[in-house]
């Protein structure tokens, strides 16, 4: 496996991980009402969110190869 397959790779993790993280936001705004449940889904949304991006930045960064 060469570099290029593992971008690919990690690039996908980054944009599965936006979907999550995105599905996650929408059930702790509209569908959950348990305050703690709310809070969880919404700290392990943001979470995923920050995690994504730093993985898309990082291959954005290093394109060429």
């Amino acid at each position: 496996m060469n570099a290029a397959h593992i971008n690919e790779i990690i690039s996908f993790v980054g944009i599965g991980l936006m979907l999550l993280s995105l599905f996650l936001i929408f059930l702790s705004r509209n569908k959950i009402k348990i305050k703690f449940l709310k809070m969880i889904t919404a700290f392990i949304a943001y979470m995923s969110l920050i995690i994504s991006g730093i993985l898309i930045t990082y291959i954005v960064l290093s394109w060429p190869s």
